[in-house]
């Protein structure tokens, strides 16, 4: 029935942030950045994949469960990265690990299946 996820929408508090956070220190780019009559939106995804990303959009952080799962081929390094620019990580296991976004959105880093 389908073929692909395109985005994600992800509330945040304050989309400038939340940009340094994903672009920053997740390593995501800008796939799409303007502003229309007032509202700003912006995607950013994983390099290399034009077409699936995120909407930061301003709202609500989900604090209580994980929005959703980052595949990375090394996750120590994901852990290091992470501890180097100050975010906390929980809930670790030999293949997957949490940690939160500058705006309090719960994200799992996971080796890639």
């Amino acid at each position: 029935m389908f073929r692909a996820i395109g985005r994600v929408v992800v509330g945040v508090s304050d989309q400038d942030e939340a940009l340094a956070f994903y672009r920053d220190v997740l390593g995501f780019e800008v796939l799409h950045d303007s502003d229309e009559e007032g509202f700003r939106y912006l995607h950013v995804g994983v390099p290399g994949q034009p077409h699936t990303g995120l909407w930061l959009m301003p709202g609500a952080a989900e604090h209580d469960r994980p929005l959703l799962v980052l595949y990375a081929d090394d996750l120590p390094a994901v852990r290091a990265a992470l501890h180097r620019h100050g975010v906390d990580t929980w809930a670790e296991t030999e293949t997957s690990l949490h940690f939160r976004d500058c705006c309090g959105n719960v994200l799992v880093a996971a080796v890639t299946p």
